[in-house]
C-alpha cells in the first residue's frame, strides 16, 4: 500500500471516519471522541454481529497512519514506501512520545493551543483539554483480542473501552472525520428506513385493497389535530406521499418548518426527522431560488 502526501492522509481520515462511525454505533450511545474519562469493560462480542473486529482494525490502521504521517513524515512507512501495520505504528508513537506518568497515555500537545486560548477567554477550559491522548497499551491490547476472531482463534472480545480509545484518536487534526462520517451514516440509515417504511405501506395497500383504503381515509380521525386550547401544537392532516390521501398525521416539522414528521393513519407510512430535514432543505432551497 503506497500513498503520498496530503491526499493520502485525507483518504485515511475519510476511511477512519467511516469505520469509526460503525464502531461508535455498536456502543448504543453517543460517546465523545475526547479524553477517556469514563471507560467500561463491557464485552462487545455478545452485543454485535461478527465482523466488527475487522472494522475496528481498519479504522485503527488508517488513524495511526494519518497521525504518524502528520507528526513524523516518513515514519509511517518502510524503506519501500509500504505503510506499517497498526502494531508497528503504535510502537512508533510509544518511542516518540514519553508517557504521561499520571495516566500512562502518550500525549501530543494541542498544536492550536495559542489560538484556542484566545477563544476560551470568556469560558476558559482546563489546561490540556484539546491535547491528543493516545492509549497505546489499550489499543495494542485491542489488536491482541480482535486478532483472535480475525484469525479463527476466538470471539475477539473487543470492549467498550477499546472503541473509546479508538474514537479518541479523532481528536488529532489529521483526522477529525468522525462527525461528518456519523452524519452521512445516519442519513443513509434514515433513507433506508424510509424506503422500507414506504415499501411496507404499499404492501399493506395491496393487501387490503383500494376499497378498504378509501374507507379508512373517509373515516380517519387526526390524533394530533390542532385545537387552540387543548392542543395548540397540533397540526392538520397532510397528504401522504405513499397512499395519496390527506391522512398523514404530523407530529412535528423539519428544521425549516416545511415537511411534516409523523405517520399516515391509513397506510402506516412513517417519515422521520432526518428524512424530513433532507426533503425540507430541498424545498427551502427551491423557495430561495423562487421556484414554483
Amino acid at each position: 500500500m503506497q500513498l503520498d502526501g496530503d491526499h493520502s492522509n485525507r483518504q485515511r481520515a475519510r476511511y477512519f471516519g467511516q469505520c469509526a462511525a460503525m464502531m461508535q454505533n455498536v456502543l448504543r450511545q453517543d460517546i465523545d471522541a475526547g479524553p477517556l474519562s469514563e471507560v467500561t469493560s463491557v464485552d462487545l462480542s455478545v452485543e454485535t454481529e461478527p465482523g466488527h473486529e475487522g472494522i475496528f482494525d481498519q479504522a485503527l490502521s488508517n488513524a495511526l497512519a494519518a497521525i504518524v504521517a502528520a507528526e513524523w513524515p516518513g515514519e509511517e512507512a518502510d524503506s519501500r514506501g509500504r505503510v506499517h501495520f497498526a502494531r508497528k505504528l503504535l510502537k512508533v508513537i510509544r518511542d516518540k512520545i514519553p508517557r504521561d506518568p499520571a495516566t500512562g497515555l502518550c500525549v501530543i500537545p494541542d498544536p492550536h493551543a495559542d489560538i484556542r486560548s484566545r477563544w476560551d477567554l470568556g469560558a476558559p477550559l482546563p489546561d490540556g483539554f484539546w491535547d491528543i491522548r493516545i492509549d497505546v497499551d489499550l489499543l495494542t491490547h485491542a489488536l491482541d483480542v480482535s486478532g483472535l476472531a480475525r484469525h479463527g482463534s476466538g470471539t475477539g472480545r473487543l470492549q467498550h473501552r477499546h472503541v473509546q480509545a479508538l474514537l479518541a484518536l479523532d481528536h488529532h487534526p489529521a483526522l477529525g472525520a468522525l462527525g461528518e462520517a456519523k452524519s452521512d451514516h445516519d442519513l443513509w440509515q434514515a433513507l433506508d428506513e424510509d424506503a422500507r417504511s414506504a415499501d411496507q405501506a404499499r404492501s399493506l395497500i395491496e393487501l387490503i385493497g383500494d376499497e378498504e383504503v378509501r374507507r379508512r381515509a373517509a373515516s380517519a380521525e387526526n390524533p394530533n389535530a390542532y385545537h387552540p386550547e387543548h392542543n395548540p401544537d397540533g397540526h392538520t392532516f397532510e397528504q401522504c406521499p405513499v397512499c395519496g390521501y390527506e391522512t398523514f398525521c404530523v407530529e412535528g416539522r423539519d428544521m425549516w418548518g416545511r415537511v411534516g414528521i409523523g405517520q399516515c393513519v391509513v397506510c402506516s407510512y412513517v417519515r422521520g426527522s432526518v428524512v424530513a430535514d433532507q426533503e425540507g432543505f430541498g424545498e427551502h432551497v427551491a423557495w430561495l431560488r423562487g421556484d414554483d
